[in-house]
């Protein structure tokens, strides 16, 4: 089953000719999530032919404009194609405030229910969990109330190795027990322990958003062990007390937290309208966390 991200925006505060802001799709199992929204998401959508529809859910990190200012033009448009089905918004309790107030004073309506999450930028959060998957918050180091988010694909039982059927008539409630670890016994009086008639399973994965955050001793635990990070890199080192003093991070910083917390891969976005070389970013990260990439607006990532 698909477990990608796909890129939409990778500008910061300003949107370029070639770079809009942040805004990013999450595909678990066609499930499909937005997490930021930026203004011109939608047009983003449209160019590289991503569903408004199939949108389940939104992922707000903070409530600075670049994140999430293409939220009213976006769910009037889901109206305007006659959404049904009820949208989830996660993100702080102001995002609410702000498309009510919009809506009400545009006149304008919405075809379908939105169910409001707010989320808690003090402490991690546990936001959504389904049998598949557990979605949560955590805080984020920036200077207003800022959130990432982690998404976890739940551990798969064991596969069943299907060269015992070849012997035994098995029935489907045996094949079930077996898969969630019991040993069998056949009907000859042969004992088959649960390891040598299951397959591991593949392991499973996560999805870490780093939305814009300084860096901070907490954040390799939140993310601890998470297969991909998305790490905010604004800036490079040379403009390194301009990130400390707007409370962001360098690539070089990205790239020790992705580290630090065991990441197998790295994707570096959220960059600054100064660099117009994103190879500097690559040159600074990579001989601290090799495996990093940078977030190219229409690709996708396999997580």
């Amino acid at each position: 089953m698909n477990y990608e991200v796909i890129i939409l925006g990778t500008s910061s505060a300003l949107p370029t000719a070639e770079r809009f802001p942040s805004s990013q799709i999450l595909n678990f199992r066609e499930k499909h999530f937005l997490i930021d929204a930026g203004e011109g998401t939608q047009i983003q959508m449209r160019k590289y032919k991503q569903s408004f529809q199939r949108i389940q859910k939104i992922f707000i990190s903070h409530l600075h404009a670049d994140h999430f200012l293409g939220l009213p033009g976006l769910l009037s448009s889901m109206a305007l194609l006659g959404r049904e089905n009820t949208l989830e918004i996660y993100g702080p309790p102001g995002i609410r405030t702000f498309l009510e107030t919009t809506f009400s004073i545009s006149d304008a309506y919405l075809t379908f229910p939105v169910k409001y999450i707010a989320t808690d930028h003090r402490e991690p959060q546990i936001l959504y969990e389904d049998e598949h998957m557990l979605i949560s918050s955590f805080p984020l180091f920036h200077r207003i109330a800022c959130t990432g988010f982690l998404f976890r694909e739940k551990e798969k039982a064991r596969k069943f190795d299907k060269k015992l059927l070849n012997k035994y008539f098995l029935t489907p409630e045996e094949i079930i027990r077996i898969k969630n670890g019991a040993d069998y016994q056949a009907p000859d009086g042969n004992f088959y322990p649960n390891a040598e008639i299951t397959i591991d399973p593949l392991p499973p994965r996560s999805y870490a958003y780093c939305s814009d955050t300084a860096p901070f001793e907490e954040l390799a635990a939140y993310v601890k062990d998470a297969q991909t990070i998305y790490h905010e890199s604004t800036f490079t080192m040379k403009h390194a007390l301009r990130a400390k003093e707007t409370r962001h991070s360098t690539a070089l910083q990205a790239a020790g937290l992705a580290r630090d917390a065991g990441a197998s891969q790295l994707i570096l976005g959220h960059f600054s309208t100064r660099y117009t070389d994103l190879q500097e970013f690559l040159d600074e990260a990579q001989p601290v966390f090799a495996n990093t990439l940078l977030a190219r607006e229409g690709n996708t990532y396999e997580i």
